[in-house]
């Protein structure tokens, strides 16, 4: 079945906490949109499957295995299962997509 997604129309900041929102599950797909306000940092966590995470709008930092990146609109990360660890820290307000195969 065909679906769209408006993913900034889903988006939301909480000062508090991390807004996160699963908006599909398919068979081995699961995709969620990640809101991130300015400062605020995704905890380093291992995760099971490969994820794809897309910066839809603001700036902040990758970290794998201890491994820096900067992250910008446009720009897209690929974590392998693999990796021991994983954490994402904003600069700015972030909207993220994450789809992860399982």
């Amino acid at each position: 079945m065909f679906k769209k997604f408006d993913l900034k129309q889903e988006a939301k900041f909480k000062e508090d906490e991390i807004f996160k929102k699963v908006f599909l599950e398919h068979g081995h797909l699961k995709a969620q949109v990640t809101c991130l306000s300015a400062g605020q940092q995704i905890p380093p966590c291992k995760m099971e499957h490969d994820v794809l995470f897309y910066v839809i709008s603001g700036n902040g930092t990758i970290i794998v295995d201890g491994k820096r990146k900067a992250l910008n609109p446009g720009q897209a990360a690929f974590v392998p299962k693999e990796a021991k660890w994983r954490s994402i820290k904003s600069k700015t307000k972030m909207i993220i997509l994450a789809v992860q195969g399982r």
